[in-house]
């Protein structure tokens, strides 16, 4: 006779406006790390993995949730505006909020920080000036010149989105400054996409490769940039 063994699957849980509250507003005494993404957003999807790790490893004592902002209104409620966005609640508390992607070692140690529902480090997203990710305009650029990731998620979504040349020039000159305040495997090949779209292919090799070379430092998945540089190499 077989013995048969229940292996628990772990995956973050999809909330909507129906669920969001009931879940989220509790008194248990458990770390609830909110992620806030978009289906097209490429930061999001690089971090799926790690947070596939970490609710795996932390699974039974962080309940690590996650939340459409295309299909919700519960972003809107809150004010969050880049992807992605990292909630970190406990006891119906906000203890910290973080936008971007980032190491599973910086992602990790957030979530050992607030386990015990430290809030000795309370922090609300310093950085308060609202943007339109839609918006390539030089103004709204300004607004989150101070700020990597936001330049990264407006870079990478014109890489997503855009055609127009003068659009992804200015998407460059974003992501440059982006790389600027903080050098990331993310924004490293977010450059490297741009100027692989607008046909500069030996640059956009270069930056594909540095890319990799952050991620395998950080141990991030770079898949993607290997697909990146082929296309490169079929272009040169």
């Amino acid at each position: 006779m077989l013995l048969s063994v229940v292996i628990p699957s772990f995956a973050q849980t999809e909330l909507s406006d129906d669920d969001a509250e009931s879940k989220l507003l509790v008194n248990n005494d458990r770390l609830i790390v909110l992620d806030f993404y978009a289906t097209w957003c490429g930061p999001c999807k690089r971090m799926d993995p790690i947070l596939k790790q970490l609710d795996k490893k932390y699974g039974d004592r962080v309940d690590f949730y996650k939340i459409d902002v295309d299909k919700s209104q519960v972003d809107d409620a809150l004010g969050i505006s880049a992807m992605p966005t990292y909630l970190f609640i406990y006891n119906s508390s906000n203890l910290e909020q973080i936008e971007g992607a980032m190491s599973k070692a910086k992602m990790e140690g957030l979530i050992k920080k607030h386990m015990g529902g430290d809030s000795e480090t309370v922090i609300e997203s310093t950085e308060t000036d609202d943007f339109d990710l839609n918006d390539f305009s030089q103004s709204n650029i300004d607004k989150i010149w101070n700020s990597s990731s936001k330049l990264n998620s407006l870079a990478w979504n014109a890489y997503k989105t855009q055609s127009d040349i003068k659009i992804l020039l200015r998407a460059i000159k974003a992501v440059e400054r982006s790389i600027e305040l903080e050098a990331t495997y993310y924004n490293v090949d977010t450059h490297a996409a741009l100027l692989y779209k607008t046909g500069n292919y030996n640059k956009a090799l270069k930056k594909a490769k540095q890319a990799i070379d952050i991620a395998k430092k950080e141990g991030l998945s770079y898949g993607s940039t290997s697909e990146l540089i082929e296309k490169i190499i079929d272009e040169m």
